[in-house]
């Protein structure tokens, strides 16, 4: 799958699917100035595969690791030339072999929403509904060619629809962000009503995704942002109250909670502020850790973890279930993912460097067609 060749198939022809495409490629890591719009062959699906004509790809983290070759435990290695994006909203063109004719998957021109994230689907894990413990774990974007291009191919069982109301732009904030945010409240941190939660950079997109969870959920909800335009935001989403990430906000959330802390807390920032998130738990509190976009190895007191009875845990992207009741709730409107801007395809290095600056609240989009 994402293979660089060059297509000449009559279903391709049937299709009016071209032979050369438009793609974001990687090829040297460094800065945005590296990210090149190029022509390059149109892929084709292979067995149990789709076609994708790609309408929108929102932007992630990943796509910056991607781009700036980052490396450490548990990163995978990337080779080059490579096509990120995650998070893809297009419409099925073609299937590969052994699954046109399912009645199950979506026709041919209909609207999808790609879940990026896939195992072998034969080992004890997968077959446990845990494919991100697979050891062939994949994630289209990723490990794979993705969705900064005018086409893609994913797993044919990847895809599922969208319906009417909802528009390309919101659906392709979901898959990567909500789907572990779903993960990390839902099935992780097992958040309660009752429950006070504090969410650590929750204007990102997936600080904006957990806090909107959080509210839904009925819990009491703080969150931390950098400037007051994001900080009214997320009072506008639920949050009980705001606080500034520049300021002593360890110390507001303790006042906050009369001294006591929070039961949780979400921080997918990681080293610069893993310990403080610590610290603003109460006895017996959980911190929940989904991303380290800020860096991976921090200062911690193992005293402050063990004998206040406190969990450290870890929160992964989500599995299909996962994937599937976000999505439900975004499809009825109990979920509203924040799209903070829009892009076309010819100015993905002004959006990373958007994403890079850390000033929007919730997802950044690429416009593909």
């Amino acid at each position: 799958m994402g293979e660089n060749r060059i297509v000449y198939d009559e279903e391709f022809e049937i299709a009016n699917v071209p032979q050369i495409m438009k793609a974001v490629v990687i090829r040297e890591h460094g800065g945005p100035e590296v990210l090149k719009i190029e022509e390059v062959p149109t892929p084709k699906p292979g067995l149990h595969e789709v076609l994708i004509k790609v309408e929108a790809t929102a932007l992630n983290h990943l796509d910056v690791f991607a781009r700036e070759g980052l490396k450490g435990p548990g990163v995978p290695k990337l080779t080059l030339p490579h096509v990120s994006g995650v998070d893809i909203v297009g419409r099925v063109v073609v299937y590969g072999e052994g699954d046109s004719e399912q009645p199950s998957l979506p026709k041919k021109g209909e609207r999808v929403l790609v879940n990026p994230s896939f195992g072998c689907g034969k080992c004890r894990v997968c077959r446990a509904g845990e494919p991100s413990m697979c050891a062939d774990y994949k994630i289209v974007g990723e490990h794979l060619w993705g969705g900064l291009a005018q086409y893609v191919v994913v797993p044919a069982k990847n895809i599922i629809s969208i319906p009417n109301h909802v528009s390309s732009e919101m659906a392709s904030a979901i898959p990567a962000v909500y789907t572990t945010a779903w993960r990390g409240v839902i099935n992780v941190a097992k958040l309660k009503p009752s429950d006070c939660v504090l969410v650590i950079g929750a204007s990102g997109g997936l600080g904006s995704a957990q806090l909107d969870i959080a509210v839904a959920t009925g819990a009491t909800v703080i969150g931390i942002a950098g400037s007051e335009v994001k900080r009214q935001k997320g009072l506008e989403m639920g949050a009980a109250v705001m606080f500034d990430s520049h300021g002593d906000w360890q110390k507001e959330v303790m006042n906050w909670t009369n001294g006591e802390g929070v039961d949780i807390v979400f921080d997918s920032v990681g080293k610069p502020t893993f310990r403080n998130s610590i610290n603003c738990l109460k006895m017996g509190g959980k911190l929940v850790i989904s991303g380290a976009t800020a860096g991976d190895f921090p200062e911690i007191s193992i005293r402050e973890i063990y004998q206040m009875h406190r969990k450290v845990l870890g929160a992964p992207m989500g599995n299909w279930e996962d994937f599937l009741q976000v999505t439900d709730y975004v499809w009825k409107g109990k979920l509203r993912p924040q799209v903070h801007a829009i892009y076309p395809l010819e100015e993905i290095t002004k959006a990373e460097i958007e994403l890079d600056k850390r000033n929007h609240f919730g997802k950044i989009v690429i416009k593909v067609s």
